[in-house]
């Protein structure tokens, strides 16, 4: 948005969200007594949940509108006009919005679609009412915008079905929502009333030709009102800008969770038709996120279960996990379940299970809690005669979280009630699920009232966990650490790189540039013909490898180009022709001959590898090694340079972690020491960034203290 000559940008820009999200004054470019269209539904909400502020219908073939004073233009007005809600045909809103900005307007709500999403006629018409507001000053939300909410204000001016025929006042809370979709938000909000949700505000964007989702995010860090953020994206103007105000708001206690579309190439096709903007990479973006401490989502709904969950309870003191059921069944099913998500049952210390002696059989004493096997009160089903068994299970230092599977019993509400209130003097989050199918809705009002989510399934309360649980890592790290610095690369690498031509670098000079930087690799050199070779070979010392190197060629394992463990002249020689003439039968293949290089076996190999994505910018990459790493897909993406704390946490997160820890009287490998050369690589990736796309080390062959480059390669991009 344009600033003026005596704020800010940025003052600008809050003060624009300012008039959006609290205006004192709404005039309705387009407003109708018809509740169908537009002008007619946004006009009925607000008067329907009580907006306090000044109403002004704009229409000028009508003297009243849904009985309000009606006029012809917002000239007529002759007062001071907040925000402007445009809902009129698209050939009409450029000139709506000079007489908008001819009366001193301070923000601009455009509803109107069949601006920039589409086609080029449409961008054309979007730009042209963009520069009339900026030109004038007017922060303006859409095009193609369904609205906004402000519960705290009793502004409801975002068309959803839901709102209108459904409730009889605003899901009032503190999370706050930015959605690139205006359904999403109204599916939240129809959600919101039935799960125990509440907001603060919640914003469709539309088509963010001037107001983007970075600027109301980055105002929702310092509402009040707001407790938790949620955002719904498909592509951010400004990946770092983003990521930045990430950071601001953990540093002000404010839990950020994102759903983003596009995590298939499906999703991302879908994306680009829906918005008419670009989406970047998932898996990149999603490191982004984890280094960030952002929680990403993969369901706006779920993300609203989450956020409740935020702010109605505490993050989980530990990570163990007591169900609570009043049958034996629920609570197995519940056991299994722990396990599907990742989920740990707490095991209970010897003085909670002597407190429970009382209560339980010895066979009965291990969780799950089971309601109808208590010898005395709890079987009873009474809430009454509950806490006393459950207590102990709450005070257990072992339990982080616990979760009560409600299946048909009596005193349902005050059950529901009880276990809440144990959660919250306790400090550790107490969810109750609802596994009584219709019959609970007494529970969930009473829940509700609590502030407490309902939560309609097991599968959603078993995701909240595992998000609070994650969540409460984060909050273990400084928020403030320096993930890694960029270091200064050697001259002599410069010097090296420079005489690269861009493409694919050979084997050789890949790993030329990683011994620049400070990586052990292993020696080879290359031979034209079978005699070099074998002399190559005897110098070096038997056994050795052979791996072809020709142009075209990338995966050599995959045509028949290497061979391991050669032993003499005679194997060396017959490796070597079988490789040339495998290169032969490869259309577009010009063998340059065969690298030879001695034999180096390690208990593990890992592969240490780099990324450069367009849209987010440089990134590490850890996994299994090996020729089956495509498959295995065993990997940790972390934004380049990264940490070697973060590494070392990226590297215990592998399936194949234990093959480094010492598995089966292998000698443990040095993690520090790996890590500190991912690090190098990292800071290799961060360093020439789009220069060097794509960089793969695999094998790195891992013996105890010792790692070493077995093979590598490269994409090469110059300047």
């Amino acid at each position: 948005m344009m600033s003026n000559t005596t704020t800010t940008n940025s003052e600008a820009v809050t003060a624009g969200i300012q008039a959006i999200l609290d205006p004192r004054s709404i005039a309705f470019i387009g407003a109708s007594d018809d509740v169908v269209k537009w002008g007619g539904v946004l006009l009925h909400l607000l008067q329907k949940f009580n907006y306090q502020g000044a109403i002004y219908p704009i229409n000028p073939k009508a003297s009243s509108i849904q009985g309000l004073p009606a006029y012809r233009s917002v000239r007529d007005i002759g007062r001071p006009i907040d925000l402007a809600v445009i809902t009129i045909g698209v050939d009409g809103v450029e000139q709506a919005m000079r007489e908008c900005a001819a009366c001193g307007v301070r923000a601009a709500m455009v509803v109107t679609a069949q601006f920039a999403e589409a086609g080029p006629e449409g961008a054309a018409k979007q730009q042209r009412v963009l520069e009339v507001a900026r030109k004038a000053g007017i922060a303006m939300i859409g095009p193609n915008c369904m609205g906004v909410l402000n519960a705290h204000q009793n502004l409801a001016l975002l068309n959803s079905t839901a709102l209108l025929d459904s409730f009889t006042s605003i899901p009032t809370g503190r999370i706050g929502v930015v959605s690139q979709s205006g359904a999403v938000v109204g599916a939240m909000i129809a959600r919101a009333g039935h799960v125990g949700a509440g907001f603060s505000s919640c914003v469709s964007l539309g088509n963010q030709a001037d107001l983007e989702i970075c600027d109301f995010f980055d105002y929702l860090v310092d509402d009040p009102q707001t407790g938790v953020i949620c955002l719904y994206m498909e592509s951010a103007n400004s990946v770092d800008r983003l990521f930045s105000i990430a950071q601001r708001a953990r540093r002000a206690g404010k839990p950020v969770l994102i759903t983003k579309a596009g995590r298939t190439p499906q999703g991302a096709r879908a994306v680009a038709s829906h918005t008419a903007s670009m989406a970047g990479t998932y898996e990149t973006f999603a490191a982004r996120c984890r280094a960030a401490g952002v929680l990403l989502q993969t369901d706006a709904l779920q993300m609203l279960l989450t956020a409740q969950a935020l702010l109605a309870f505490p993050l989980p003191p530990a990570q163990g996990v007591a169900l609570f059921s009043g049958s034996g069944g629920a609570g197995a099913l519940g056991s299994d379940a722990l396990g599907d998500y990742g989920l740990v049952p707490a095991e209970l210390g010897a003085a909670t299970r002597k407190a429970l002696g009382e209560f339980f059989s010895e066979s009965n004493l291990p969780l799950p809690y089971d309601m109808g096997a208590a010898v005395v009160g709890p079987g009873k089903g009474r809430a009454d005669l509950m806490n006393a068994s459950i207590e102990p299970i709450f005070a257990d230092p072992a339990v982080g979280c616990c979760i009560y599977i409600m299946t048909p019993q009596s005193s349902m509400p005050d059950i529901a009630r009880l276990f809440t209130e144990l959660g919250r003097r306790h400090g550790k989050p107490a969810f109750v699920v609802n596994s009584a199918s219709g019959i609970t809705e007494k529970m969930r009002l009473a829940l509700i009232e609590l502030g407490a989510p309902f939560f309609p399934s097991l599968h959603e309360a078993m995701l909240t966990v595992r998000d609070l649980l994650w969540l409460r890592e984060v909050e273990q790290r400084s928020p403030d650490a320096a993930p890694s610095s960029h270091a200064e690369l050697p001259a002599a690498l410069h010097d090296f790189l420079r005489r690269q031509p861009a493409g694919m670098l050979s084997e050789d000079d890949a790993k030329k540039m990683l011994a620049l930087a400070g990586l052990d690799v292993a020696a080879g050199a290359l031979a034209p013909d079978a005699r070099s070779a074998v002399a190559l070979a005897q110098d070096m010392g038997y056994p050795v490898v052979l791996k072809i190197v020709a142009d075209g060629v990338t995966h050599k394992s995959d045509i028949g180009g290497v061979a391991l463990d050669l032993a003499d002249a005679d194997a060396v020689r017959a490796a070597f022709e079988r490789i040339e003439r495998a290169a032969s039968d490869l259309p577009g293949a010009r063998f340059l001959g065969c690298l030879v290089q001695p034999m180096v076996k390690g208990e593990v190999e890992l592969m240490i590898g780099s990324v450069y994505d367009e849209a987010f910018g440089p990134f590490l990459m850890l996994g299994a090694g090996g020729t089956l790493v495509e498959l295995l897909k065993d990997t940790q993406l972390l934004p380049a340079p990264a940490s070697v704390a973060d590494i070392e946490r990226a590297l215990r997160s592998l399936r194949c972690f234990p093959l480094l820890d010492g598995y089966r009287g292998r000698q443990p490998a040095d993690i520090g020491r790996l890590a500190e050369i991912a690090q190098r690589v990292s800071q290799l990736a961060a360093a020439l960034g789009p220069r060097l796309p794509e960089l793969d080390i695999n094998p790195l062959a891992i013996s105890g203290k010792r790692a070493v480059v077995l093979d590598a390669r490269a994409r090469w991009a110059a300047d």
